[in-house]
């Protein structure tokens, strides 16, 4: 594992297209993740470095003055959709030491945001629960839950936090008052209805992602292959997901092509 420290000009990134994205602005107060996902598009970011993006997840560059380029950015901000991490995890295992994300998050309940959303795969975001809960009903928390097995996840997320703890962490923040919303992206081989089951408690929403493959698609797809688990990778699958979901009342409105009834 390698943790180096860097400066950085700014922390705050416009989106060029916000019509496909529904943020204007995103910031990422780390760049790297030791989480280290298999499928994680962010590795493809790091394109002037191939060892650097071979070897993701296996290191992390501390942005050590984020939070005063924040502050001098914090106009930017004001009245604005922030995304929360796009690329990476501000709560990564980092995070329990450094207290960046933290640092930052107060900086932004200062610059009044419109909308803020922190998306993260770990428990560990409920240690700042009371600062959370000042942004009042400006601020969502997703929660990547892209299965409902930690066998699955062992394979994907090996260094991530298991579901158990995520959902207990999402129900503590939705029990303090902060908006949840899950986050199955991407879709990994799953069983739908249990995976409905273990959400619908928590969450009122949820949101379903595709598979990354444009990205890593033979490395993959290997891991699919090695387990007989191809099916998974079919529309047939990703169906009975949404359908699932749409049943349990986390999904607006049903998939295409189901006929399903609540």
């Amino acid at each position: 594992m390698l943790i180096t420290e860097i400066e950085v000009r700014s922390v705050v990134t416009r989106q060029k297209n916000p019509g496909r994205i529904p943020f204007d602005i995103t910031i990422n107060p780390y760049r790297g993740c030791l989480f280290g996902c298999a499928y994680c598009y962010a590795s493809e970011f790091v394109y002037e470095d191939p060892q650097k993006r071979a070897a993701w997840g296996q290191w992390v560059e501390v942005k050590k003055n984020a939070v005063d380029a924040l502050q001098k950015e914090s106009r930017k901000v004001t009245g604005q959709r922030v995304f929360f991490s796009s690329a990476t995890d501000p709560y990564q295992p980092l995070e329990r030491r450094l207290g960046l994300t933290r640092a930052c998050l107060e900086v932004l309940l200062m610059a009044a945001p419109a909308h803020l959303h922190i998306q993260t795969r770990s428990p560990h975001i409920t240690r700042d629960i009371e600062l959370l809960q000042r942004f009042g009903e400006s601020l969502t928390v997703g929660f990547s839950i892209p299965t409902d097995s930690d066998i699955v996840r062992k394979v994907f997320e090996p260094r991530a936090p298991s579901i158990s703890r995520r959902l207990k962490a999402a129900k503590e923040l939705h029990e303090a008052g902060i908006a949840v919303s899950a986050s199955v992206a991407p879709l990994l081989p799953c069983t739908p209805k249990r995976l409905a089951r273990l959400l619908a408690p928590v969450f009122p929403e949820a949101w379903v992602g595709g598979m990354n493959f444009h990205l890593k698609e033979t490395e993959l797809r290997q891991l699919y292959t090695e387990r007989g688990w191809e099916h998974f990778l079919t529309h047939a699958h990703r169906l009975e997901v949404e359908t699932a979901l749409w049943e349990a009342g986390l999904l607006p409105s049903p998939p295409r092509g189901t006929i399903a009834a609540r």
